[in-house]
């Protein structure tokens, strides 16, 4: 049984020599000296202040006390190993629930999608997806795996950083085809910009290579990012995105990266997409290999174009 030494393993004790009625016989097949077994079965019985067993020289046999014992230890071993049955269980095989919490809208591109091969591949795990742009404490709610879009900071989190956010302005071809294509930072002040706008306010374009913003009117503003893509493919104007946000609108066509060679961005600190999960001495089986899985298909932010160094 494992582990050893502990109460659990003087009941192991205890029941054996109930069964053999005899130290040394209990003493071989535990390898030990029969002084060991001596010791443990007076240990119980001062625990427990009973005397569990009678004995003399020629015989041992269990006492009432003894009896009623060997009963409920019985039935607290059956429940032990039960236990330990279910833990490798759940070490052989992913299976239970997870709970993941993510963005709304990252949750929508990039996790929503591998869900059904999550599950054909682990056929025993249910999954508890959350979507929410605020911050959760998983110490407090309910999360074992937690997706974050934001600037890396130290917590009392692991934190696994998947890749760093790089920002592209986008248009459609119908709208370059009309308004033209900027070739210059300067251009932009003739074209129309599509922003963002959340709780810190408006998401500024900005040229980080001058560290100042961009000059572009004001033509349609949203406190969703997917209605800000809409608006740019029906050719409203030009939107800043991150790279997850429009990796599928760039490869179709519908959006068309421009000014490629600038890096813009809204800050000046880089924003990356993480996993985080509680400080914990075994992490889940099963939280391990979600995690796994969306390393694999995340591939450090190369599945939506993001190339590493």
């Amino acid at each position: 049984m494992n582990p050893k030494n502990t109460t659990f393993h003087a009941l192991e004790i205890f029941l054996a020599v109930a069964k053999e009625k005899n130290f040394s016989e209990v003493a071989r097949q535990y390898d030990v000296a029969s002084s060991v077994i001596s010791r443990q079965i007076k240990q119980l019985e001062d625990d427990f202040g009973q005397t569990l067993f009678y004995r003399s020289t020629r015989a041992m046999s269990l006492t009432q006390a003894g009896e009623m014992f060997a009963t409920h230890a019985k039935t607290i071993l059956g429940e032990f190993h039960h236990l330990l049955d279910e833990f490798n269980d759940k070490n052989q095989e992913p299976n239970g629930t997870i709970h993941i919490n993510a963005p709304v809208f990252f949750g929508q591109k990039h996790i929503a999608p591998y869900l059904g091969e999550l599950a054909k591949r682990y056929p025993k795990l249910h999954i508890h997806l959350s979507q929410t742009d605020d911050f959760i404490d998983p110490y407090s709610e309910m999360a074992d795996m937690i997706v974050r879009v934001a600037v890396p900071t130290d917590s009392n989190l692991k934190q696994k950083i998947i890749a760093c956010q790089r920002h592209f302005l986008l248009a459609s071809s119908d709208y370059l085809a009309e308004f033209g294509t900027p070739k210059t930072l300067a251009d932009l002040k003739h074209h129309h910009g599509l922003f963002y706008r959340g709780e810190l306010g408006v998401l500024r374009f900005k040229d980080l290579k001058s560290n100042q913003f961009i000059e572009i009117k004001e033509k349609m503003m949203s406190n969703n990012a997917g209605s800000l893509i809409e608006m740019a493919i029906c050719g409203a104007g030009i939107v800043m995105m991150p790279d997850w946000a429009v990796a599928d609108e760039m490869r179709t066509g519908k959006l068309v990266p421009i000014l490629t060679d600038t890096p813009v961005s809204s800050d000046n600190t880089d924003i990356c997409v993480a996993i985080l999960t509680p400080q914990s001495a075994y992490r889940p089986v099963n939280v391990q290999a979600v995690i796994d899985f969306f390393v694999e298909k995340w591939d450090g932010g190369r599945s939506w174009g993001f190339q590493a160094g």
